[in-house]
């Protein structure tokens, strides 16, 4: 284990020097994700010209604070494995890889380790400015900035893991990016990226309940925005554990059987 650790040390560290020189890039990348921003205008709009300046319990200010945590929980959440994998199966870069005392899994894993880290200074900074200029309210209970970051950890290696299972599908497909896409949109939707899950039917709810999307991105921000309990919290936090053994299991069992079609195309 001594040797394993030390290996993602210096891993994380080769990453990190590497991320630092993209810093303008993801900057721009942070800002073209505008999703869960043009929503928190579309729903402040409509709660101003709703009876009572409310729809069901959201004010302007409270629709700003939502989608606002949304966002910076999705920011948290990025992940770019599946294309990264998608590139080195079919073009072959992935067989020198595989000569290294070591699962690639963990090189890509503490590379978006390490985006996080880079990008989160830069994300503090517009939070605060998406803020003062929406007028957005987060709690004010420290412990819940601190469940949030954790439940926002468990969902990022979450959705981490089931993307890079769907990056390894390139073993039998010419592209797998797009069934990611497919993936993509039941996790902002489910995830409560375009309406809290509150807005949603009732049988919709409890479909989502049952899938890790809900409480990787909509139960942070609720958190965020003093809507949800450490209770919550905590019944989130076993579920999404539950997932990342589904997915783990899954990337496993992929893994092994895609390598006995590897070709090395193009390596």
């Amino acid at each position: 284990m001594t040797a394993f650790w030390r290996k993602l040390r210096v891993l994380f560290a080769v990453q990190f020097a590497e991320m630092t020189e993209y810093r303008a890039e993801i900057i721009i990348w942070m800002l073209s994700s505008t999703l869960s921003l043009v929503m928190m205008l579309v729903w402040m709009a409509q709660a101003a010209a709703a009876p009572g300046g409310e729809i069901r319990g959201y004010s302007p200010g409270e629709f700003a604070t939502y989608f606002l945590a949304t966002w910076v929980v999705s920011q948290l959440l990025v992940v770019w494995v599946a294309w990264d994998l998608d590139f080195d199966i079919r073009q072959g870069t992935l067989s020198p890889k595989l000569l290294r005392p070591l699962d690639p899994i963990w090189q890509r894993y503490m590379d978006h380790v390490a985006g996080r880290l880079v990008r989160f200074p830069a994300l503090l900074a517009l939070v605060a400015l998406f803020a003062w200029w929406t007028g957005a309210r987060f709690t004010t209970d420290p412990a819940a900035y601190l469940v949030a970051l954790g439940l926002a950890f468990l969902g990022f290696s979450a959705r981490f893991l089931w993307e890079y299972t769907l990056g390894l599908l390139a073993f039998w497909t010419e592209s797998s990016t797009s069934f990611q896409e497919v993936v993509w949109l039941v996790y902002a939707a489910l995830g409560g990226m375009f309406a809290p899950l509150a807005f949603y039917p009732a049988w919709v709810q409890q479909i989502a309940l049952w899938t890790p999307f809900p409480y990787m991105l909509g139960l942070p921000a609720q958190l965020l925005s003093g809507k949800a309990s450490l209770a919550d919290a905590g019944r989130g936090a076993l579920v999404l554990a539950a997932w990342l053994l589904v997915f783990w299991t899954a990337r496993l069992i992929v893994w092994r059987v895609g390598l006995r079609k590897y070709g090395a195309v193009g390596a």
